[in-house]
């Protein structure tokens, strides 16, 4: 369930490359229920896959803001025609910021890398 929560929760920050991973991941899983759904139930049976594809889409673009310090109605810029789609993927695109924001600890940073314990 864990896995799953990473796909449909608005919380925490992720990195570019987890981002990209994980639309992709989300949009192959999703297409292929969806044709399934399709062949067995119909429109309403691929409906529900869209469903879950923008949804996760979104919840995972929400994370990826956060790494940039925006918030997730940032997203709402999606409704401008034309601009509003390149905007949001130029902000999705940029740099994360280094260390800690409130939304969380930087997903790229590596202060625990390699220290060993010796009071055992």
């Amino acid at each position: 369930m864990e896995l799953l929560a990473k796909y449909f929760r608005c919380q925490g920050r992720i990195n570019r490359r987890t981002w990209l991973t994980r639309i992709v991941a989300l949009g192959l899983v999703c297409l292929a229920f969806g044709m399934l759904a399709n062949e067995m139930l119909g429109d309403p049976g691929a409906a529900v896959f869209a469903l879950a594809f923008t949804w996760g889409a979104l919840a995972i673009s929400t994370q990826r803001l956060h790494d940039i310090g925006r918030s997730g109605p940032s997203l709402l810029l999606l409704l401008i025609p034309v601009l509003g789609p390149l905007w949001v993927l130029l902000l999705l695109c940029r740099r994360g910021g280094e260390g800690k924001n409130r939304y969380g600890d930087d997903p790229l940073s590596r202060h625990d890398y390699l220290q060993v314990n010796i009071a055992k």
